[in-house]
């Protein structure tokens, strides 16, 4: 077995700073249902895969909310969440979803509607371009996010000592008395 690890990658904390100022709309499962059926994603009640149009397991972000570890612009709207089976999203990863359509094979009628959806997302405002509004704000929390992923590291490290003394006070056997 695999041990855990705190920062098995760095995009878990960029990530989870990128989430933190993304935009999200209101939940409105009318509006959802509307924007899915257009793209031909409903049907009997189970909603398909954009890319694929296998049943769909999980949501998607068309375009990633994360790029060189800083927030994209992209958020939690609508325009860019779909649904996606597993094995789509996982295999589409952080790309924007122009380049996994191309390489998937998605057909040009579903990027076209694909297109049309994605014009229904605000215009996204990049980490950026909040620095620009927000300098000083933004500076200090691209600091706390380096801060966390040094804090994680140095974490790991001193958790990595403790099993490697641990395996081997093991090793060793009981202590003599």
């Amino acid at each position: 077995m695999k041990p855990y690890r705190l920062l098995n990658r760095s995009s878990t904390v960029s990530n989870a700073f990128a989430q933190a100022l993304a935009p999200a709309d209101d939940y409105d499962e009318a509006r959802l249902e509307t924007a899915f059926r257009r793209l031909g994603l409903v049907g009997d009640g189970v909603l398909f895969c954009v890319y694929c149009s296998r049943p769909a397991n999980s949501v998607d972000h068309l375009n990633p909310l994360v790029s060189d570890k800083k927030f994209t612009g992209w958020g939690h709207v609508f325009g860019n969440l779909v649904p996606a089976c597993g094995d789509c999203n996982q295999s589409k990863g952080g790309r924007p979803w122009r380049d996994f359509a191309r390489e998937s094979g998605v057909p040009d009628l579903q990027v076209q509607r694909l297109e049309a959806y994605e014009r229904q997302s605000p215009t996204p405002i990049s980490q950026d371009d909040l620095s620009m509004l927000y300098p000083d704000l933004i500076d200090a929390y691209e600091r706390l996010r380096n801060l966390n992923e040094d804090t994680l590291r140095t974490a790991q490290s001193l958790a990595n000592e403790i099993q490697r003394l641990e395996k081997k006070r093991k090793a060793d056997g009981p202590p003599h008395h």
